[in-house]
C-alpha cells in the first residue's frame, strides 16, 4: 500500500504547490487556502465512488473498466480517453513547469528543449517497468514530503514564537468572489490524481482494501499539505513579490530558513514534479493498454517489453503527443486545463457508473470490501457529478480551446465506436458485466 499511497501523493502534490502557486494567489490572495478547500470538493465526493468502485473492480485501466461494464463500451472508451486527455495535459504542463522552476538555479534554459528532454528522460524511466518506477517514486515522494513540512512547522511556529509578523496583505478575497472561484478551479488540479489509483488496480496487492485506504490516506495528507503551504505562503511576505518568484517555495523559505534547507526544498520541489511526471506516465498508458487487450483498441497497445513487462507502445504513443503539443506552443495553463477538465469530465462518467452498481453489479457490492451504504453513495455520486460538471464548465469558459480540443476528442470516438459496432458486436453488454463479475467472485473466492 505504501506503493499506491506514494503514486497518489507524488501525483498530486508537485504542480499545484510548486508551480502553481503563484498564478492561483494572484488571483485569490490571501483567500488561497479557502480555495484550495473548495477546489477539494469535487475530489472529496468522487473519492467515494472511486473508493466504492476501486473495490468491487480491481483492474487496470479503472476508468475503461467501470464506465463500459456500468454504462456501456462506449463510455468506456470516452471515459478512458478522459483519462488519456488529462495525463497528456499534466504531461505537458508538468515538463513546462520543471523549466520554469529550473530557473531557481538556472536562468536561461532554453525552454521546449527543455520540456522535450523531460518527457523523454521519464519516458524512459517508466520503460523499465512499474515496479521500478514504484521504488523510485516512493524515495521521490519522502525526500518532498519532509521538505514541505519543513517549510510549514517553521513558517507556523515562528510566527507563533514572534520571531517574524505576518505580513498584511489586504483584501481577503484580492480578486473577488469570481478569483476566488476560478483559483479553486485552477486549485483543482492539485487533488486531479485522487483516483488515478484505480488506473492501475491490477498491480496492488490486495487491491480491494489497499486502493480505498490508499486513496483516503492520501487525501487527508495532501489537504492538510495543501492547507499549511497556503497559510505560510500568504503571511510569510507580500504577495506582489511571492507573485513573482519563478520558484515560490524556495525562494520564500529563503526569508526565514538557512540555505542548506532551503536547498533542501528546492530539491523536494524538483521532486515532486519528478514524482507527478513518474505517477502519470506509470498510470495513464494502462488505459491504452486495457483497451487494446479488450479489442476497443489495436492490440499493438498490448505489448510490453519482454524483460520490463512495461506496455512501452502506449508510452511512446503518449510521449509523442505530448512533445507534438508542446512544440505547437500550447501554455502552461492550457495543458493544466486539459487535465482538470479530462479528470472532472471522466469523474462525471465514474459517478454515473456508480450510480448503477446496485442494478448492474448486485453481487459484486454485497461481497465488496468496502460497501458505502447505498443512500450514502447515491447522494455522493449525485454530488460528484453536478461538482465535477460545474467546475469542468468553468475551466472550458476560462481556457475554450480545450473545449474545443475536447468535444472534437469526444465526436470522433463516438463515431469510431459507432463504425467498429463495439456495442453490439463481441463486447455486448451484458456478457461484459457476467464474465468481469465471475472474475472477480473469483478473486474473493
Amino acid at each position: 500500500m505504501i506503493g499506491a499511497i506514494s503514486t497518489l501523493v507524488g501525483t498530486m502534490v508537485g504542480a499545484a504547490v510548486f508551480v502553481l502557486l503563484g498564478p492561483l494567489v494572484d488571483q485569490t490572495g490571501p483567500s488561497l487556502a479557502l480555495a484550495f478547500l473548495l477546489g477539494a470538493i469535487p475530489a472529496f465526493f468522487g473519492s467515494a465512488y472511486y473508493i466504492q468502485l476501486g473495490s468491487m473492480f480491481p483492474s487496470s485501466g479503472g476508468s475503461y473498466i467501470y464506465a463500459s461494464r456500468l454504462l456501456s463500451p462506449t463510455f468506456g472508451v470516452l471515459a478512458g480517453l478522459c483519462m488519456v486527455f488529462a495525463g497528456i495535459g499534466a504531461i505537458g504542463m508538468l515538463a513546462l513547469g520543471f523549466v520554469n522552476y529550473l530557473g531557481f538555479y538556472f536562468s536561461s534554459l532554453p525552454v521546449l528543449t527543455t520540456a522535450l528532454l523531460t518527457v523523454f528522460v521519464f519516458l524512459l524511466i517508466n520503460f523499465f517497468g512499474i515496479r521500478f518506477s514504484s521504488l523510485l517514486q516512493v524515495g521521490m515522494v519522502i525526500w518532498m514530503f519532509i521538505a514541505l513540512v519543513i517549510y510549514i512547522f517553521v513558517g507556523l511556529f515562528g510566527q507563533l514564537n514572534g520571531d517574524f509578523a505576518a505580513v498584511d496583505n489586504g483584501p481577503f478575497m484580492r480578486g473577488g468572489i469570481t478569483g476566488l472561484f476560478m483559483a479553486a478551479v485552477l486549485s483543482f488540479y492539485s487533488y486531479a490524481g485522487y483516483g488515478i489509483i484505480t488506473e492501475i488496480g491490477g498491480e496492488i496487492k490486495n487491491p480491494q482494501k489497499n486502493t480505498p485506504r490508499a486513496i483516503v490516506i492520501s487525501l487527508i495528507l495532501v489537504t492538510l499539505i495543501y492547507m499549511g503551504v497556503s497559510y505560510v505562503s500568504t503571511t510569510i511576505i507580500p504577495i506582489d513579490e511571492f507573485i513573482g518568484f519563478s520558484a515560490s517555495i524556495p525562494m520564500t523559505a529563503k526569508l526565514f530558513l538557512p540555505n542548506w534547507v532551503v536547498n533542501f526544498i528546492a530539491i523536494g520541489g524538483l521532486l515532486a514534479i519528478f514524482t507527478t511526471l513518474n505517477a502519470i506516465l506509470l498510470v495513464i498508458p494502462q488505459e491504452l493498454y486495457v483497451m487494446g487487450k479488450e479489442g476497443v483498441f489495436s492490440h499493438q497497445f498490448t505489448k510490453q517489453h519482454g524483460r520490463f513487462q512495461s506496455p512501452y507502445i502506449s508510452l511512446v504513443v503518449i510521449g509523442f503527443i505530448t512533445m507534438f503539443l508542446l512544440i505547437t506552443g500550447l501554455s502552461e495553463t492550457t495543458f493544466a486545463t486539459m487535465t482538470i477538465v479530462g479528470l472532472l469530465l471522466g469523474g462525471v462518467l465514474m459517478g454515473f457508473s456508480a450510480l448503477k452498481i446496485f442494478k448492474k453489479t448486485p453481487e459484486l457490492y454485497k461481497n465488496s470490501a468496502v460497501k458505502i451504504p447505498k443512500p450514502l453513495l447515491i447522494l455522493l455520486s449525485i454530488f460528484g457529478i453536478i461538482s465535477s460538471l460545474s467546475f469542468a464548465l468553468l475551466a472550458i469558459l476560462d481556457v475554450p480551446i480545450v473545449g474545443a480540443m475536447v468535444l472534437g476528442i469526444a465526436v470522433i470516438a463516438i463515431v469510431y465506436c459507432k463504425v467498429k459496432d463495439i456495442n453490439n458486436n463481441k463486447f455486448l453488454f451484458d456478457e461484459m458485466i457476467d464474465d468481469f463479475q465471475n472474475e472477480v467472485m473469483e478473486d474473493y473466492k
